[in-house]
């Protein structure tokens, strides 16, 4: 088994936590299941501010493919191996009432080998997810709305490979990008003015491969991840758009 660790990017101690951990070279974060350690992003700019006054009806936080930048990630994933899942969310608020019918997301896939090519993505199908809000953290006994989309369903779409890369404690790793669009089988109706909480989890044989969904243009900078039974709470948003 892994010993759980945190890689700080300024000194060589290795510090034992509850849970695995990712580090980039300008901030740590932490993901259930690996160390994820990555380069720093530069030139991170806001996302596009609708004009006072417009109604927000969507949700859109991707990042452009020939973006060298957005490289944070965090694990969401659920195994078959038998090993603990891992979910990550991110929260939402539309000022008018809106019906969601297309979900977005972009991912990475990364494997904890020194000197790794970037790996084939492994995900058999995505596990879609919306929540009511308590207090600040998804309702997860009564989802509001969860289905699985086969990778065919999602689009997969392969963005770029990025190198020079850390995968956990494995430094000059090489990772693949991808991003999927899938059609909600049932519509998600959205009210006005209430929080909500999206999630996306990969399903794969095993953490032998990581996905991480990755971190996108800033909306709130906020962001959960829950492994074993404890919340995460990240400045960071993640990848994805929800459209009419």
């Amino acid at each position: 088994m892994f010993t759980p660790r945190i890689v700080r990017p300024t000194r060589t101690t290795l510090v034992p936590l509850t849970r695995y951990a990712v580090a980039s070279a300008a901030r740590i974060v932490i993901v259930a299941g690996v160390a994820l350690a990555m380069t720093a992003c530069k030139g991170k700019k806001d996302g596009p501010t609708a004009p006072s006054g417009t109604p927000i009806t969507s949700r859109g936080s991707t990042v452009p493919a020939a973006s060298a930048g957005y490289v944070e990630a965090r694990t969401s994933q659920i195994v078959s191996n038998g090993a603990l899942p891992s979910q990550v969310f991110d929260d939402f608020t539309f000022t008018a009432a809106s019906t969601i019918r297309t979900a977005s997301w972009q991912g990475i896939y990364c494997v904890q080998i020194a000197g790794s090519a970037a790996p084939a993505p492994t995900a058999t199908s995505f596990r879609v997810s919306f929540y009511a809000d308590s207090s600040g953290r998804p309702r997860l006994g009564t989802p509001l709305s969860s289905t699985t989309y086969t990778v065919a369903q999602s689009g997969q779409t392969f963005e770029k490979n990025q190198g020079n890369l850390t995968c956990g404690t494995a430094a000059n790793t090489n990772w693949s990008f991808y991003r999927y669009t899938a059609t909600l089988s049932t519509p998600f109706a959205a009210a006005a003015n209430t929080k909500y909480w999206f999630s996306v989890q990969a399903l794969t044989p095993s953490y032998d491969v990581y996905f991480g969904w990755r971190d996108g243009i800033v909306d709130n900078s906020s962001s959960l991840q829950l492994f074993n039974g404890t919340y995460t709470a990240y400045p960071f948003d993640r990848a994805f758009a929800l459209t009419p």
